[in-house]
């Protein structure tokens, strides 16, 4: 019986070592899952959203029969898209496209570097009012300045009613010309953003050593300043070249007007005409795709051979040069290219907006404020374009910046290669263009098993086209909220997770607090942005109705343009009045200096007096 007893007593030992090995391996497992899950829903998320519709768009391209409804294949042939490539028509857009890049990025790169060694560097007046300007005009939508200088430039439009346009000048701006002049004012500020920083950067040491040394003005501009500036110079112009490739808004307005037909709007039209030219589409896609991504490893190569560092402790302040006389005359200039980007493009939509017609000019017996009241009254198809826009907008923006909230927090937490790749698919993104990514959400709902048949999002719905916002925004937000967390000292967390704090709740009782104005400024940005995003609304219209901007283009090209001018200025206001409402509730309620643990597990956050 001893024996025995031994004999069992060591089985249910064994026993129990065996199940508790079994557990600790099922813990152990369960942690390795907890782990690798944050990296698998990081990469889920950008292949569902971004990854996965343009695999689709360059599949297509050399699997033509893939999305054929009645005979699909999977054969590879390069025949359509050669034929595609071989139709003038699509050849003059690539080479349309590549002339109108060339020339804007040259002509953007020339204005914003004046306008930006204008404003950091010289004595004006109304310097601070002037630095305003490049930012209203960066957040003003290409196409509703398109629109505008249309008002303004046509036989009839307000400039000749006004004697100040030659008739030769107006039938020259339906072409390269216009689409160059509107396409810089529109740009301007990317180019100056670009070069202003380096200039910030540019000390005034070197200067001070050359001029001491009797070297002009001229001369050190030409020798020292210039040369430093050079990759700053650079990287403008090939930023200015991508965006040009990638604009939709100039290409649907005075590109289409003047027939000058680039890679975009051709990607549209195949898109959108009946039965689908995939196969032109594709191959206009894939084509533009191309140009965008050897336009960013150009700018990654000149990134990695040329990185001046200008910065150092001994650096010091560059003095602003003193123009005397000049100093009026050079602010005049300044207020003159404000004017041409910024005033007259919205003069002009508000004059036509409470305007009855075009050809009356503004004469008082000509306004109106039956546009505006069609626009804000319920139940018209101008309300709701608008009211459904807005409505996306701050889903799109809640969506948007909660995942990159959640996405960034887990980054911050997983290892540098992750972190890297995500950044560089993240800017990466932002150059992608969207019309190219709304082609591909309609490969991928509409056309891919699988895909086609789920409930939501579903082709057709208003839940697709919030989807497509998301993808598109969600770049931008990534980034500026992964800017903020990466500030944070990792003991905050590392506290509140040794005193047993779970995950969500230290991000929301601790980094979000901390982060809370970098989330807000990535909403607000998402959500001004999505107000007025064309690409996508036009590529994936909802059943429902269209939203704002597919509805504004629309009305434009019926001739109904003061209700579309209307519209436009309604939205501007809206938008514009909510954005800054938020941020100044967002600064004045969130002031949280810090977040500490309580010797109990507690979060306590400090707030500033």
């Amino acid at each position: 019986m001893a024996i025995l007893q031994q004999h069992g007593a060591a089985a249910f030992s064994r026993g129990a070592s065996s199940l508790g090995g079994v557990r600790l391996a099922g813990e152990g497992a369960l942690a390795l899952l907890c782990r690798a899950g944050g990296p698998l829903a990081i990469y889920a998320v950008f292949a569902l959203l971004i990854g996965l519709p343009l695999a689709l768009v360059l599949i297509q391209a050399i699997m033509p029969g893939l999305f054929d409804t009645r005979d699909a294949s999977a054969a590879l042939s390069l025949a359509p898209l050669a034929h595609a490539l071989a139709e003038p028509r699509v050849t003059q857009s690539i080479l349309h496209s590549l002339e109108l890049a060339a020339t804007v990025a040259v002509t953007t790169t020339v204005l914003g570097g004046a306008f930006a060694l204008l404003v950091q560097r010289c004595e004006i007046p109304l310097r601070g009012a002037i630095a305003m300007v490049p930012w209203l005009v960066f957040l003003t939508p290409s196409y509703l300045k398109a629109l505008a200088w249309v008002l303004l430039m046509s036989p009839g439009g307000y400039l000749a009613q006004l004697g100040v346009l030659p008739p030769a000048l107006g039938s020259a701006f339906f072409g390269l010309a216009g689409l160059v002049f509107v396409h810089t004012l529109s740009l301007f500020p990317l180019a100056g953003f670009i070069i202003g920083s380096a200039l910030t950067g540019l000390g005034g040491e070197l200067e001070d050593a050359a001029r001491l040394s009797g070297a002009s003005p001229v001369r050190i501009w030409l020798r020292i300043n210039g040369p430093l500036l050079a990759p700053a110079i650079a990287l403008s112009v090939i930023a200015a070249f991508a965006e040009v490739l990638s604009d939709f808004g100039l290409a649907s307005t005075i590109a289409r007007v003047s027939d000058f037909g680039v890679l975009t709007y051709g990607i549209y039209a195949a898109a959108s005409d009946y039965p689908v030219d995939f196969p032109a589409a594709g191959a206009q896609a894939l084509v533009l795709l191309l140009l965008v991504v050897l336009v960013v490893l150009a700018d990654r190569l000149l990134r990695r051979r040329a990185d001046p560092r200008l910065i150092s402790g001994r650096s010091r302040p560059s003095r602003p040069y003193d123009l005397g006389g000049w100093r009026w005359p050079a602010a005049a200039v300044a207020l003159a290219i404000a004017t041409l980007a910024l005033l007259l493009p919205l003069a002009a939509i508000a004059a036509r907006a409470l305007s009855r017609t075009l050809g009356h000019g503004l004469e008082w017996s000509n306004l109106t404020s039956a546009n505006v009241a069609t626009a804000l009254s319920l139940g018209t198809q101008a309300n709701e374009g608008l009211l459904r826009s807005l409505g996306f907008a701050g889903l799109t923006a809640l969506v948007a910046s909660g995942i990159a909230l959640l996405l960034s927090a887990q980054l911050d937490r997983s290892n540098p290669v992750l972190r890297t790749i995500v950044i560089g698919l993240s800017l990466g993104a932002v150059a992608i263009p969207g019309i190219v990514l709304g082609f591909g959400y309609i490969l991928l709902w509409n056309r891919l098993p699988g895909f086609r048949d789920w409930p939501f999002p579903h082709y057709g719905d208003s839940s697709l086209l919030v989807m497509g916002y998301v993808a598109a925004a969600l770049p931008y937000c990534l980034v500026v909220i992964m800017a903020a967390i990466g500030q944070l000292a990792p003991s905050l967390t590392d506290a509140a997770r040794l005193h047993g704090v779970g995950s969500m709740r230290r991000l929301l009782a601790i980094t979000l607090p901390l982060v809370f104005l970098s989330v807000v400024t990535a909403f607000l940005l998402t959500f001004i942005r999505t107000v007025f995003e064309l690409p996508m609304s036009q590529m994936l219209i909802p059943q429902s109705g269209p939203p704002a901007p597919t509805l504004i283009l629309k009305l434009f090209s019926h001739d109904r343009d003061g209700l579309a001018s209307a519209i436009a200025l309604v939205a501007m206001v809206a938008a514009g009045g909510s954005a800054a409402l938020v941020w100044i509730l967002a600064r004045r309620f969130a002031r949280p200096r810090g977040a500490v643990v309580s010797g109990t597990g507690n979060l306590v956050t400090e707030h500033a007096p």
